[in-house]
């Protein structure tokens, strides 16, 4: 089986989706039935060889050149016209899947074409999404869902969203989970994190982009009624890059005079994370929308006790091995934190539950039952 892996998101910084590129193509390169290529849609020079040489690898590098300057066909064509151009016939591939790790499709005339979709938070929450993400998702997400074969949600959540956003049939949806790196690892020895960072020995940790969705802002509120109503020594550090729509973050910080409470690191290499989760007396996501999730497991899989919000695919993951609370009550985040970190036992019970259900998302689980989606595809049994 020829797979083509639309490996662009690996060009960038380290984010969620670039993630589940990598850590799926490190796992499908093990399978000897599959014939596995990186597709970049850049021309050769251009590609970061630092991000393509940190892939463990032992599979097909194949670059898409110039031949097939995607993105120049989309800004030019309209769904339906000339961006049908096929890709296996213009690069005379001989791929049997072509799958698009990031929303949408690229043409193929023989290839099956399989998509993931991560989330369809610029459906559900427009407001908080950035103008060009909803631009271009809006355009080619439905289209692509329409014209692939067969779609991957992350989460039973971003299935129903897709069955009750986009019209498309249950059948056509399979829902595979995503997990944690294997590098994502209590660390014992957490000194020289804390040191290189400047952080407090005791802290709240936050990962994930700056964006409206994942309620900052509450998490914020909740802080704040956890200095004022219980006098928590932890402060609170945010980890991850500036998205959009992130000034009314730091303008709220400022007003309530918490410079000295709350840290804001900026993005964090993954080799560092793991020593940061570990660090951490609890870890927090208290998010409005979540298509996965891929911090929460991280968390876990380095034994932080865990408190996520009860609302869209957060209870999949944490499921009885950590808090579940409502995203917009301020007050139940404030008591909840305080007793995650104020009672040592409690604590630790979280922390091996967090374990223990980390250990039921695994990427080789991940990557099998995508080898699965590929095969019934291509109508295998």
């Amino acid at each position: 089986m020829n797979v083509y892996l639309d490996a662009q998101p690996l060009l960038g910084a380290r984010s969620g989706i670039a993630r589940y590129t990598e850590c799926l193509s490190k796992e499908l390169s093990k399978d000897v039935s599959i014939d596995l290529f990186l597709a970049f849609n850049r021309i050769a020079k251009s590609i970061r060889e630092d991000h393509v040489l940190e892939i463990e690898r032992d599979f097909h590098l194949h670059l898409i050149n110039s031949i097939y300057p995607y993105k120049v066909i989309r800004r030019l064509c309209e769904p339906n016209f000339l961006y049908n151009l096929p890709y296996d016939i213009l690069t005379k591939s001989k791929a049997d899947i072509f799958h698009g790790t990031n929303f949408t499709l690229t043409p193929t005339l023989k290839a099956k074409n399989i998509i993931t979709i991560h989330d369809l938070a610029y459906m559900r929450y427009p407001e908080a999404t950035s103008d060009r993400i909803l631009k271009h998702h809006s355009k080619w997400v439905p289209y692509s869902a329409q014209k692939c074969d067969r779609i991957i949600a992350d989460s039973q959540q971003t299935k129903q969203d897709i069955i009750e956003l986009l019209s498309i049939h249950q059948d056509k949806i399979d829902v595979v989970h995503l997990a944690a790196d294997e590098s994502f690892q209590y660390v014992q020895h957490t000194a020289p994190i804390i040191e290189k960072y400047q952080l407090p020995e005791k802290f709240i940790l936050f990962v994930g982009t700056l964006e409206p969705r994942k309620n900052l802002l509450g998490l914020l509120k909740a802080f704040s009624l956890l200095k004022k109503n219980f006098g928590c020594s932890e402060k609170l550090v945010i980890v991850g890059a500036k998205g959009w729509k992130f000034t009314p973050i730091f303008d709220w910080v400022q007003e309530h005079h918490l410079e000295e409470e709350v840290i804001f690191t900026g993005f964090i290499d993954d080799e560092d994370l793991p020593g940061l989760y570990s660090a951490a007396s609890v870890f927090v996501m208290p998010s409005i929308y979540e298509g996965f999730g891929l911090p929460l497991l991280e968390a876990m899989q380095c034994r932080t006790p865990v408190i996520g919000s009860n609302v869209s695919s957060i209870p999949e993951i944490i499921g009885e091995a950590g808090m579940l609370l409502p995203p917009e009550d301020s007050t139940a985040w404030a008591e909840g934190i305080y007793k995650m970190v104020s009672d040592a036992a409690v604590r630790e019970c979280y922390s091996q539950l967090a374990l223990e259900r980390s250990k039921l998302f695994t990427w080789d689980k991940t990557a099998a039952e995508t080898k699965k989606v590929y095969e019934k595809a291509l109508g295998h049994k």
